[in-house]
């Protein structure tokens, strides 16, 4: 897409992840989350007034105008124009290549919407920025209006490649908020939080594909909680598996390690069918099955019998990510 001069933007990337779901809900948790070749990307000019545009509803709407389809957005807007201290007007455009037409493919876009828009509101207002900042003002919004989650989504969003992600103390957060200013929560430093790009030496082939089912992240999330004190032993069980798993694949990863790369995915794997044996919290649906089969390890991606499944392969030279939207 062309980038006009007389634009700013700001770019988010859609993701897939390849390891650390479920687990990444718990503080200090980790996961290995990729961006995908699908982005949104958020256009912002000086306007006489502030409107909002986007791909997906294909409508224009005002900062205060009533529209559930733009209600996070507006509401993202005004948090920032508190952050900025900025009463300028601009027009916002947002395109979005993360859904297809009535399609959802659960690829981050609620998460990368926000992050695009940070990048291109600050560029906008010509304050500096980086990753984190970026991270924590989304972050920030979403815990501040009841929207909860890992955030690994908006982590892996910030940038292209392996996002390795280490999610923060909530307690911890949840204390600077209470006390502190907007700029003193995102100058402050995190405890726990660890966001890096994992640079992959091992030659494997990725083939991600839509399973054409849409599944509901917030229910899962909301299952592991019902479960989570049913099952403290086994819940502990799990989230150490996970979080030992990710470590040693980001190792492998980055060391070239191919063999011992699959070996850890067809481990996690494993785990996550642990997790459904007494969480009653589904994994893999018949096709997701057949489609891992196929392949000398796979996986789920994200939410079980979720939008994503994923086969592992040797490749001739490098990693490698193919990402298929045709329905399953």
């Amino acid at each position: 897409m062309a980038e006009k001069n007389n634009f700013v933007h700001g770019i988010a990337y859609g993701k897939l992840y390849l390891a650390g779901e479920y687990a990444i809900l718990e503080d200090y948790s980790k996961a290995l989350i990729t961006s995908v070749d699908k982005k949104i990307i958020a256009f912002v000019e000086p306007a006489n007034e502030i409107t909002i545009f986007d791909t997906l509803n294909k409508i224009s709407v005002g900062l205060y105008e009533k529209n559930d389809n733009f209600k996070l957005i507006q509401e993202f807007l005004i948090f920032l124009q508190q952050y900025t201290q900025s009463k300028k007007t601009f027009a916002l455009t947002i395109y979005n290549e993360l859904h297809g037409e009535d399609k959802k493919y659960g690829l981050g876009s609620s998460g990368a919407v926000l992050v695009a828009i940070a990048k291109a509101m600050l560029n906008f207002e010509k304050i500096k920025f980086d990753d984190i900042t970026i991270f924590k003002l989304v972050t920030l919004f979403n815990l501040t209006h009841n929207i909860s989650g890992s955030m690994g989504d908006v982590a892996a969003s910030l940038t292209k490649g392996i996002t390795y992600y280490q999610k923060f103390n909530s307690s911890f957060v949840k204390e600077l908020i209470k006390n502190n200013s907007i700029t003193e929560i995102i100058n402050a430093d995190w405890d726990g939080l660890i966001i890096k790009n994992i640079v992959p030496k091992a030659s494997v082939n990725i083939f991600a594909r839509w399973t054409g089912e849409c599944v509901d992240t917030k229910e899962h999330v909301k299952l592991w909680k019902e479960n989570k004190d049913n099952f403290k032993e086994e819940y502990s069980k799990f989230v150490s598996k996970s979080n030992s798993l990710v470590a040693d694949l980001a190792v492998n990863l980055s060391d070239g390690n191919t063999s011992q790369t699959l070996e850890n995915f067809r481990q996690l794997r494993d785990n996550l069918h642990y997790l459904e044996s007494f969480s009653n919290i589904p994994m893999e649906t018949i096709a997701m099955k057949k489609y891992i089969d196929t392949y000398p390890a796979g996986k789920q991606s994200g939410s079980g019998s979720g939008d994503i499944v994923l086969g592992f392969d040797k490749s001739d030279a490098q990693f490698n990510l193919i990402l298929n939207l045709e329905k399953l």
